[in-house]
């Protein structure tokens, strides 16, 4: 016999937590949820000095505070606890003399944004589900099998036990294994022919709470402020292989050379990670009985930390249209209901995606007039209030 729920989560790390709890939030803790994650944490091994970490906009704070798990304070807060904040971002078109400085006091907040460790974040949201009686995980597992009716899905997993549910949701990530079982296909699949260098570094200096993102020929290099003196680099190029067999040493010595001496020296730096850089888009981000969300649904270049807060915007959506018709008694998982997600998100969703590829055309392209268009981009962005309103406003993912 399978064991009913009324929405499976196929995916357990951050979209799928978060949404779990937005789901049980938003109909009082009383919808039935399932997560199937095929990885067991460990939190103590992910933390640290080589911890990795994630930019969330304040306008994605916001979207947590309404988040409400059944013990403790909302998911904004608790975030925040964890969290530095981001009070100013400095961006430059390196070599170039264009430049601009977004600064929360100018906006009247108290922060553009915060960054957070992904281990801190994990355990968070792991302590929260497991609050939660409504909420059952089932890790490590995966699922096998996917028979989808009119009236409902029935999974079989690895362990060969059976789940069933109105609403099946793919929140696994890149090259969906479920989108791609119910025959949702992957499209505009973009290579940026650029990795993503990702590791932690040690300054002599505090970074005041600055953010810093450049755009240089190779890619964008950003850096986001940590605890302390710990930074968060984002170093995008074209051959990461010889920065990766640098020694540490020689690493932080490139780094010096690449970003200057504004806050001291670099003193120290963590494992590196890299990861080839693309963007995809499910063709699709509904099926029958079906939502996808996450990096499952789209999967975006870091460049000014767009992907990770528009996958949020998508998930509260989801979320509250899923428990305005579970409160009402209404079929959570009609075609209908999952149509109205997909065509509310499109606008944002197309906006972003079509901003991100822009930003890395605009600054990876060497004609002249490209370069002189920019920079009088930024310069004009530098010089008046109204523009760096607008420019704030897109980043802060109001």
């Amino acid at each position: 016999m399978a064991t009913e729920f009324d929405v499976v989560i196929v995916g357990g790390a951050l979209t799928g937590s978060v949404l779990a709890l937005a789901l049980s939030s938003f109909t009082q803790h009383k919808i039935s949820i399932a997560i199937v994650e095929k990885s067991a944490p460990n939190y103590a091994q992910q933390g640290g000095f080589d911890a990795r970490s994630i930019a969330l906009a304040q306008g994605s704070l916001q979207k947590m505070r309404k988040i409400t798990p059944l013990v403790g304070d909302d998911l904004g807060v608790e975030i925040s606890k964890i969290a530095t904040p981001i009070k100013q971002i400095q961006v430059a078109d390196k070599g170039h003399f264009g430049k601009t400085t977004l600064k929360a006091s100018e906006q009247n907040i108290s922060q553009l944004g915060v960054v957070v460790e992904l281990a801190k974040l994990g355990k968070k949201l792991t302590a929260c589900i497991e609050q939660q009686p409504n909420i059952q995980l089932f890790c490590p597992n995966e699922v096998e099998v996917i028979k989808r009716s009119q009236q409902g899905c029935e999974l079989m997993l690895k362990n060969d036990e059976q789940l069933s549910c109105s609403l099946l949701v793919a929140a696994d990530g890149i090259q969906s294994n479920i989108a791609k079982q119910c025959g949702v296909e992957m499209v505009q699949v973009q290579d940026y022919e650029q990795s993503a260098i990702i590791a932690n570094v040690e300054l002599s200096e505090w970074h005041q709470n600055q953010a810093f993102e450049y755009f240089t020929e190779q890619g964008p290099f950003a850096l986001l402020p940590l605890n302390g003196n710990m930074m968060s680099l984002v170093w995008c190029v074209k051959n990461a292989d010889e920065l990766m067999q640098l020694s540490d040493n020689e690493f932080l010595s490139r780094l010096q050379h690449q970003f200057g001496w504004k806050l001291g020296q670099f003193l120290r730096v963590s494992k590196r990670f890299v990861y080839p850089l693309i963007s995809q888009k499910a063709e699709s981000h509904i099926h029958h009985r079906l939502a996808i969300v996450g990096n499952a649904a789209q999967m975006l270049h870091p460049v000014a930390g767009q992907g990770f807060n528009l996958g949020l915007r998508d998930l509260h959506t989801l979320a509250e249209r899923v428990a305005e018709a579970f409160n009402q008694g209404n079929d959570i998982g009609e075609f209908s209901l999952l149509a109205a997600f997909e065509q509310e998100r499109k606008q944002d969703q197309e906006r972003i995606i079509n901003a991100t590829s822009g930003l890395i055309s605009i600054f990876s392209c060497e004609m002249l007039p490209v370069q002189v268009m920019r920079n009088l981009g930024l310069f004009a962005v530098s010089h008046s209030k109204t523009a760096r309103d607008f420019v704030a406003n897109r980043a802060l993912g109001w």
